[in-house]
């Protein structure tokens, strides 16, 4: 016997390894910590550090020789952080101090000390956060824009695979696999607006408002807007600092239905790939096995989409419940929306790309989804609609007949001409169906193509719907490329401005 050492409780039975990505997504914390909230600030710290040195050297507060030594610095710090060779310091409190205290050792304190002029770490760690909440919902919309292209691809693919449409957990009426991943598009397509709407309330400049209430230095808060790349400055320092907990909660918020509507589809999928269905097969790559029974092969990935949504969801709440009592200024009780917001960030991100892989690489069975609208009189529905629309009968009354039909017919599965005729005459109605009629109204491509309502599975409906769903496509991607060159200019504007008084600063 082979001596094996144990490396994973499951996979032998399987002929694809899931990857290293969907194992970390799958496992979580179990095994791996996360580092201190604050190393995510550094980069933003550095920037907002950048951007308030130049505006006080160009509005002359500070001397631009102490500014061109604090950039300067400020540019190795950069380096530093950017090649992982700079930790914080727990001593030091938090991410300003730590930066200040190296500046400090690095070009003494009669430069570094003025850095902080004009600010105070209430406006400064708004500022830092708006600036992180900004890039986390740009790459949120990234994530989304190209969920919703995969569930377009899947729509148009699969515009013709019949299935059956349910409500209540029971085949409800028939559809088409390429309408219900239309569904979906649809739903995220909605969700990368919600981002968008963030970015139009809180991309704005809270630097300045220093503790709450603004500061007596003529600083410009234009200036400072212009080089970190917001629309504008905000309109009231209190509202601004007083309320750090509001972006992050919109941003939570906007996670939050995203979550909801990607778990909702991973428990449609779930259900779909149990032996009682059997319409879709998940890859190898996105399943996990079990530590006891050999033949399990489990839909983990989409199961740990379903627990990040409820841990995200309790997160918001957490967002909601910091901010429900604040007094006017700052409350320091609003330091722990930095943790909430950066468990969300860390839990949601790559759920959608995980998301689409599991889904383009699902085996779809069309057989058994086909078959699936043969069952449970799912043709009835149309058959009641073509019955009142064809001989002017009353819906309520062709309800009644239908309902009358499905009751006499023994297989349960679809109405026989015979049943339907039946019930009519015991309701006195005399019309002229046909059993090829009835046969026909409850065939299941022709009782989808019979459906014409805007945003429906028929045809024409899914042409016109994709056609829409890809012009919004479209410009939220657009607008993404203006938003992601908009803060590229910005650097570079810093950057230009930065080297400029550094050089000022050497004559």
């Amino acid at each position: 016997m082979k001596t094996q050492q144990t490396t994973k409780l499951w996979g032998t039975a399987f002929h694809e390894t899931p990857s290293a990505e969907t194992l970390a997504f799958t496992v979580g914390r179990d095994a791996v910590g996360i580092p201190a909230a604050d190393m995510a600030l550094l980069p933003y710290d550095l920037w907002v550090n950048q951007a308030h040195t130049v505006m006080l050297a160009k509005t002359g507060i500070i001397p631009v020789s102490d500014a061109a030594k604090i950039l300067s610095a400020l540019s190795l710090l950069e380096e530093k952080v950017q090649q992982k060779a700079f930790e914080l310091d727990p001593s030091k409190e938090d991410v300003h101090t730590n930066i200040e205290s190296w500046l400090t050792k690095k070009i003494g304190f009669a430069a570094a000390g003025k850095l902080h002029t004009a600010r105070s770490r209430n406006d400064q760690i708004v500022t830092d956060m708006r600036l992180l909440l900004r890039d986390l919902v740009l790459t949120h919309i990234e994530h989304c824009i190209a969920l919703s292209e995969a569930f377009l691809v899947l729509a148009d693919n699969t515009r013709g695979v019949l299935m059956p449409g349910f409500t209540h957990h029971q085949h409800a009426m028939m559809t088409t696999l390429g309408h219900t991943f239309a569904g979906f598009a649809s739903m995220v397509i909605r969700d990368t607006n919600r981002f968008q709407d963030w970015y139009g309330l809180h991309n704005s400049n809270p630097l300045g408002g220093a503790a709450s209430y603004g500061t007596s230095y003529p600083i410009d808060t234009k200036m400072t807007a212009h080089l970190l790349g917001f629309d504008g400055a905000v309109h009231n320092s209190l509202d601004a600092i007083m309320n750090r907990w509001e972006p992050e909660a919109d941003f939570a918020y906007a996670v939050t239905i995203l979550m909801n509507h990607l778990s909702s589809i991973a428990e449609t999928c779930i259900v779909l790939s149990m032996p009682e269905f059997g319409m879709v097969t998940f890859a190898d790559a996105y399943s996990s096995g079990s530590s006891i029974m050999p033949q399990k092969k489990n839909p983990a990935v989409l199961e740990v989409i379903k627990g990040k949504t409820g841990y995200v969801i309790g997160q918001l709440v957490g967002l909601l419940a910091l901010g429900k009592a604040n007094f006017i200024g700052y409350n320091n009780d609003s330091q722990w929306t930095k943790y909430m917001v950066l468990d969300i960030a860390r839990e949601s991100a790559s759920v959608p790309t995980v998301l689409a892989g599991a889904l383009e690489t699902m085996t779809i069975h069309e057989k058994v989804m086909a078959s699936w609208c043969l069952k449970t009189c799912i043709g009835a529905t149309t058959l009641m609609e073509q019955l009142s629309a064809q001989f002017a009968i009353p819906m309520r009354q062709a309800k009644i007949i239908v309902e009358m039909a499905v009751k006499s017919s023994a297989s349960g599965d679809v109405i026989p001409a015979e049943n339907l005729i039946a019930a009519l005459n015991a309701e006195g109605v005399t019309v002229s169906v046909t059993p090829q009629q009835v046969a026909a109204w409850q065939e299941p491509a022709t009782a989808v193509s019979l459906i014409k309502s805007s945003g429906g599975p028929g045809k024409n409906s899914m042409k016109t719907s994709l056609k829409k769903l890809h012009k919004k496509l479209t410009a939220q991607r657009v607008w993404l490329v203006e938003k992601q060159k908009a803060q590229q200019s910005a650097k570079k504007l810093l950057v230009q401005m930065a080297t400029s008084l550094m050089k000022g600063g050497e004559k």
